[in-house]
């Protein structure tokens, strides 16, 4: 299984893209923090995660201005192949 949901502030965002293909696509940081709980000790957690909508959600994401709080689902995957470098590919998400 590879989902992952994560909510955060929409840090920044590219401008609207096309793919090789002709599909829309935006790329974006959303920064998290968070305090989680790792064996039964507090963790406050702080990140940045790269991350990319296509189609649709490309589009309704670049009209978002930084600093909207977004639920986002999606997978994680390789930026080009052969990388250990990943990015979340949104396949849903709210804005909250």
């Amino acid at each position: 299984m590879n989902r992952l949901d994560l909510q955060g502030t929409l840090a920044e965002r590219s401008e609207l893209r096309y793919t090789p293909a002709g599909i829309e696509a935006l790329d974006f940081v959303l920064q998290h923090q968070s305090t989680q709980s790792e064996a039964g000790v507090p963790c406050d957690v702080q990140l940045d995660i790269g991350c990319v909508g296509f189609g649709l959600i490309a589009r309704e994401l670049q009209r978002l201005s930084p600093g909207a709080i977004l639920r986002v689902s999606g997978f994680l995957r390789a930026t080009r192949r052969g990388s250990r470098q990943m990015k979340l590919h949104v396949t849903q998400y709210i804005e909250v």
